[in-house]
């Protein structure tokens, strides 16, 4: 396999491990993201990753538990509806 337009081959060690995400539980390569709210590292995929950052970037909360455990009543109720 040749990199994207690099002209060299690709290794398995590039690439990040495999392993089921802890926000959407599918089996994908895995990233290390640390949490800027509670400093909690979580193992994502990609695209949960890239929603993880931008839900704390809006001020949102990643998951239940960081929901639950950071957020006031009025932040939990808008988590549990969505609308962040």
């Amino acid at each position: 396999m040749v990199g994207a337009g690099q002209g060299r081959p690709v290794s398995a060690a590039t690439l990040p491990p495999l392993g089921r995400c802890q926000l959407c539980r599918v089996r994908r390569h895995l990233s290390a993201h640390k949490s800027r709210r509670d400093g909690l590292v979580r193992n994502l995929c990609t695209s949960c990753y890239s929603d993880a950052t931008l839900t704390e970037e809006r001020g949102g909360f990643v998951d239940w538990d960081q929901a639950l455990d950071h957020g006031p009543g009025e932040d939990l109720l808008t988590w549990l509806r969505g609308d962040l």
